[in-house]
């Protein structure tokens, strides 16, 4: 599910306005499933006001917590409600890159850029939170319901305010590292996007949009880099992630054909019986006596 288009085309249920091409909300998460995939195609900027969610990309687990910001990649994740379950009252920012290039560009040479760590490869990271940054992003509350006309210049100087404060945080400059490799690369490689995740029930328009091309130009990459088309490869790749955990973990069948993008388990079954010789469980079985 885009979160995106989600957020943005339920305005009563997400409340939100727009600060040039960023959506900005606030609202109590309606999540009821214990579960949900979801997918950003835009970086999400994530302050928790109360309450908590779980958030999984891969192997890495990340709680939400008013005690820090959270940045949220482009990539798919799952969203589970935790066990002490008590609402999320959340503020988003959706940043595109095109926009953060130009607030970046201004505030370049007020930025410390030397001696910046490598880009983490977490899709979710953690940030500090100062109480400027905290009073930045609680001023915005007054503005979501107020249908008084402001100056877009007003809202867009406090979001910049914001960015610059977190950006300049000491504390923070393996967000300002990804940021500048943002900045400084005009694509992301489809390699990259594919890697990361290929073990989620996407559809192929889906991982277009990720990769921030159209339809025809995403496959078209696609077979340049990988000889293959990405129905294809996804089958295999899927398949070798699900023969990899079959044969060192304890997950039941149906966790391991979720956990590697299959939606359905007799799909899996015959798909991985077609490739391996075997059913998943027959091949298990088979593994755990060698």
């Amino acid at each position: 599910m885009d979160v995106y288009e989600l957020h943005k085309s339920n305005p009563k249920l997400f409340p939100q306005f727009s600060v040039k091409d960023t959506l900005v909300l606030y609202y109590s998460c309606p999540q009821r499933d214990e579960i949900m995939q979801l997918y950003s195609k835009h970086i999400q900027i994530l302050f928790t006001l109360s309450g908590k969610r779980i958030q999984k990309h891969g192997d890495q687990v990340w709680v939400s917590s008013p005690k820090k910001g959270g940045l949220l990649k482009k990539c798919a994740f799952l969203q589970e409600l935790p066990a002490d379950y008590s609402g999320w009252d959340t503020m988003v920012f959706y940043l595109k890159d095109d926009y953060l290039r130009s607030v970046f560009e201004e505030f370049r040479s007020h930025l410390s850029l030397i001696d910046l760590p490598e880009p983490n490869k977490e899709m979710i990271e953690m940030f500090e939170i100062n109480d400027r940054i905290r009073s930045c992003y609680k001023s915005f509350l007054p503005y979501f319901g107020n249908n008084e006309p402001l100056p877009e210049s007003v809202l867009e100087n406090k979001f910049k305010e914001l960015l610059f404060n977190v950006f300049s945080h000491p504390e923070n400059k393996h967000i300002l590292s990804y940021i500048l490799k943002i900045v400084d690369r005009r694509q992301t490689p489809v390699w990259e996007v594919m890697e990361e995740n290929y073990m989620y029930d996407l559809k192929i328009e889906d991982f277009a949009n990720l990769a921030n091309r159209s339809l025809s130009t995403f496959k078209r990459d696609f077979k340049k880099h990988y000889k293959s088309s990405p129905g294809k490869w996804l089958t295999l790749r899927r398949l070798k992630r699900a023969k990899s955990m079959l044969q060192t973990g304890n997950k039941t069948i149906s966790q391991v054909a979720f956990d590697c993008g299959f939606n359905n388990l007799s799909h899996f079954s015959r798909t991985y019986k077609a490739e391996y010789g075997m059913s998943p469980s027959a091949y298990r079985r088979d593994w755990a006596d060698k």
